[in-house]
């Protein structure tokens, strides 16, 4: 550390060295670092944002640097900092009331919600849209209490990277892929392609989950719908 350098210097604390001008800078380094993060974790997808919205990630993003830099960096004046979060606050409460305005901007800022499951058939092209496995898909399920795919009517990936289920009724339920994990389902469930079936029933699509209907001795195709040569007796 510099000889010169003074324990408690309040205007190097609260003022720092720079002239004042440089706050109109700091104002402006701020709003590209956060649009920059908001367009960052707009690519990522919503996977990995739990419940949060990309504005509410963007802005603890940018709270905990701004916060944080002057609060253990000696060359960062707390001035600074405040100034860093009072714009990123400004610039949240503008967006907001942008987005309350305009379902178009809601849609470019936080995006919207991705059909991932239909009528008990997984959307595959929104599931690779939004950076989501099937096996991540299968577990929101089961914290949703779904067994099999065809008790869903239509499940929803949020913009908070929360999955949401609409049930069938009851009396719409039809058989399903089960969400069960792969390694727990006994192997002589599953039947490949050119394979005979050796039991007459059900068997759901291990990609896809479309279910299709086999004869005893009946030679297993390919999926019709995804290609999938893999699929899963829902008896099992």
């Amino acid at each position: 550390m510099d000889k010169s350098f003074e324990i408690f210097d309040f205007h190097r604390i609260f003022i720092g060295d720079a002239p004042l001008a440089f706050l109109l800078e700091i104002i402006f380094r701020t709003c590209i670092m956060y649009g920059y993060t908001v367009f960052l974790l707009r690519i990522l997808g919503k996977r990995g944002m739990g419940q949060l919205s990309v504005l509410e990630l963007a802005i603890i993003i940018s709270f905990g640097s701004a916060v944080g830099d002057p609060m253990i960096m000696a060359e960062v004046p707390i001035l600074h900092g405040m100034t860093a979060i009072t714009v990123v606050t400004v610039f949240q409460i503008s967006l907001e009331y942008l987005i309350n305005k305009s379902k178009k901007a809601e849609v470019i800022m936080e995006g919207a919600p991705s059909l991932v499951v239909e009528d008990g058939i997984i959307k595959w092209d929104n599931l690779v849209k939004d950076n989501m496995s099937k096996e991540d898909l299968l577990r929101s399920l089961r914290g949703k209490d779904v067994e099999h795919l065809g008790q869903i009517y239509k499940a929803f990936l949020e913009t908070s990277g929360q999955v949401s289920v609409m049930f069938h009724p009851p009396k719409n339920i039809k058989p399903g892929l089960s969400v069960i994990p792969e390694h727990e389902i006994p192997p002589a469930a599953f039947l490949k392609k050119r394979t005979r079936v050796k039991e007459a029933g059900i068997y759901c699509c291990m990609n896809c989950g479309n279910a299709n209907p086999f004869d005893k001795k009946e030679e297993i195709p390919a999926c019709e719908l995804c290609g999938e040569e893999k699929w899963l007796n829902v008896k099992f």
